[in-house]
């Protein structure tokens, strides 16, 4: 099956035809002279515009250049402190409350409660609001459970109202008496307004607000937080727990009974440890650009050393690739089809883009060994995704060799039309073909993607 002239009987496009749309001739107008030469400048057309692409594809996906080195970063295994948000709009806060601030609030018998009365006695503060009808009741039963746990530990329970406008001093000693609390080991507080609100907002630095519009339903009228406070006899506080996490309040306990310190994920932010780091980070940064000043000659060339149009080779051969898996089986369609023209242009094509991905990838290893001292970008992943990438890469470079042989023999039986060793080439070749088109674009993703 061979290629018609265009209509009218024209000669073969010139250069200013190339890309105009392909017209697909009847096979009664192919014409039998047709030669190679003409069949593959035929395709000149098709395959530039496709390569174009690629390149372009290439050069925008291309990674932008990295700024250099910065102080502000993270380390795998630094220190990350615990955050708060106070408020509903806030920003999220660390969490850095070294000490109980002052107070003064009132007790279910009335009496009064402050920083230095509590004194003496490692102390745990909750928050909670007596209208609550899900939060507060669940969190109380954690600490009549911690409670009964602890009797023989001497440790105090503060459970402080946020709502102390409504929860006066009668209404927290029959809220008390639902839980059964005896004054002098939990004591449930109320106060001043504002006295509370600071308290929770500055000297606990705990979340805390009035909800407002659709969001305040009966039993819903406050937002807070769920965290239990540990505070030591001498008025530090030690660590905060989450109440819903039972493995959390299990670390509570154990820490009460005196069988282990507060672990570091539960303490305020430590602010020398933090200070620590970022010294560290900023001698690390300063040694970084000393690097970079090294004079250019006693400076081992990196892939950062590649001028900015082989950076993004890589890119470009993998939507190379990608293009030629497409044409491949767009190819394949068409000749299941019985459309053999069609079959013919398209896996011309296909041998075109992989002929371009092939210059490509010589242009890219030519500029590696003339810009730099490397062989390439090491594949970096670790665990069972290596030796994943690495089976994939061997069989990718030991069928990739095959590829050219194979293509070769296909397309020249084609041509001449001995149909039977075309189809017998193509059925080995093409799903050779096919995986290392595929594969190329897989270790792409697998070695700049992930």
């Amino acid at each position: 099956m061979r290629y018609a002239k265009h209509a009218g009987g024209r000669n073969p496009p010139s250069s200013g035809d190339l890309f105009r749309p392909l017209v697909i001739a009847p096979a009664n107008q192919i014409e039998s002279s047709e030669t190679l030469f003409q069949l593959l400048k035929r395709q000149t057309g098709l395959s530039v515009g496709l390569i174009l692409l690629a390149a372009m594809c290439g050069y925008a996906c291309a990674d932008a250049p990295k700024a250099d080195a910065e102080e502000d970063y993270l380390r795998p295994g630094d220190y990350i402190p615990p955050y708060t948000q106070l408020t509903e709009d806030g920003p999220a806060e660390m969490w850095d409350v070294a000490e109980v601030s002052e107070f003064k609030l009132v007790d279910q018998d009335g009496n009064e409660v402050t920083k230095e009365s509590l004194l003496g006695k490692p102390w745990v503060a909750n928050f909670v609001f007596t209208r609550c009808t899900v939060q507060c009741p669940a969190n109380c039963t954690i600490i009549r459970k911690l409670n009964d746990s602890l009797a023989k530990v001497d440790v105090r329970f503060v459970t402080i109202t946020v709502d102390p406008e409504n929860d006066s001093v009668e209404v927290m000693r029959e809220y008390a008496s639902i839980w059964k609390a005896q004054p002098d080991r939990w004591k449930f507080c109320t106060g001043d307004v504002d006295a509370v609100w600071d308290l929770i907002r500055k000297g606990f630095k705990v979340t805390a607000w009035e909800e407002v519009g659709t969001r305040r339903r009966p039993g819903m009228e406050f937002a807070h937080s769920n965290h239990l406070v540990h505070v030591d006899a001498t008025g530090k506080i030690l660590g905060r727990y989450n109440a819903t996490n039972e493995d959390e309040i299990t670390v509570l306990r154990t820490v009460l009974q005196g069988k282990i310190e507060t672990p570091q994920k539960f303490q305020p932010a430590n602010l020398a440890l933090l200070e620590k780091e970022a010294a560290e980070r900023k001698e690390h940064a300063a040694h970084v650009r000393e690097a970079a000043d090294v004079p250019e000659a006693e400076r081992p060339a990196t892939l950062k050393d590649l001028p900015g149009w082989a950076k993004r080779l890589p890119a470009t051969n993998a939507l190379l690739n990608a293009l030629s898996t497409i044409l491949l089986l767009a190819g394949f369609g068409a000749i299941k089809a019985g459309n053999r023209n069609l079959h013919k242009y398209l896996m011309l094509t296909a041998f075109g883009v992989s002929v371009a991905f092939l210059a490509c990838y010589l242009t890219y290893h030519s500029a590696l060994s003339a810009y730099t001292d490397s062989h390439g970008k090491p594949f970096e992943g670790t665990g069972f995704i290596r030796p994943v990438y690495f089976s994939i890469l061997i069989s990718h470079v030991l069928l990739a060799v095959v590829v050219p042989v194979g293509a070769i023999g296909t397309i020249w039986h084609g041509l001449r039309e001995n149909w039977s060793s075309h189809r017998w080439w193509g059925k080995i070749t093409f799903p050779i073909w096919l995986y290392v088109s595929v594969t190329g674009v897989i270790i792409y993703l697998m070695l700049y993607r992930l």
